[in-house]
């Protein structure tokens, strides 16, 4: 289990990644203007503000790349989890046309799967599902919090850095 914990309560782009027993084991740090790969806006400032997503993990050092696979309303999005210019997961984000459709969330690498959103009153809940099936969950595991809180219940073949990849995931669509 990985549990991402939001480090303060008035900012949450920043979360500690922690074991099952509560040491913390990296972190993962939003930037202050994120920069999709093929932009049209970007970052005005690149000495002042962070463009990238970084994930360190047990001492290792990875990034969070995007790309907008599809432009309209809403923006299907491809995240790819990288270290050391070799990507290791990668996933995307689709939107139905229109105004009113809720996106989902792909998993392509390294196993093919979904996370269904699966939100009770107040607490953010997603399934993992491989082949239709239910194989695990990244939920909160209380309703109010003043830091988000948030813990995986997925396979043990599933590596920490791509528990931390799903994390991100979930927080980036449920939260942001």
């Amino acid at each position: 289990m990985l549990i991402a914990q939001q480090r303060s309560a008035l900012s949450g782009s920043t979360y500690d990644l922690a074991a099952a027993d509560g040491t913390v084991i990296g972190e993962l740090c939003f930037p202050d203007w994120a920069e999709a790969r093929n932009a049209r806006l970007k970052n005005p400032a690149p000495g002042r503000l962070s463009s990238r997503i970084d994930l360190r993990l047990s001492g290792a050092a990875y990034t969070i790349e995007f790309e907008y696979t599809r432009r309209g309303w809403n923006n299907d999005t491809r995240f790819e989890l990288m270290h050391e210019g070799a990507r290791l997961a990668s996933a995307e984000v689709v939107v139905p046309p229109g105004f009113f459709g809720r996106a989902r969330l792909f998993i392509t690498e390294p196993f093919a799967g979904e996370l269904v959103r699966r939100n009770t009153f107040f607490k953010t809940r997603f399934e993992l599902q491989r082949d239709g099936q239910a194989v695990g969950w990244i939920h909160e595991r209380r309703r109010l919090t003043m830091r988000r809180r948030l813990c995986t219940e997925v396979p043990a073949d599933i590596r920490p850095e791509v528990q931390a990849f799903l994390l991100f995931l979930v927080i980036n669509l449920a939260f942001a």
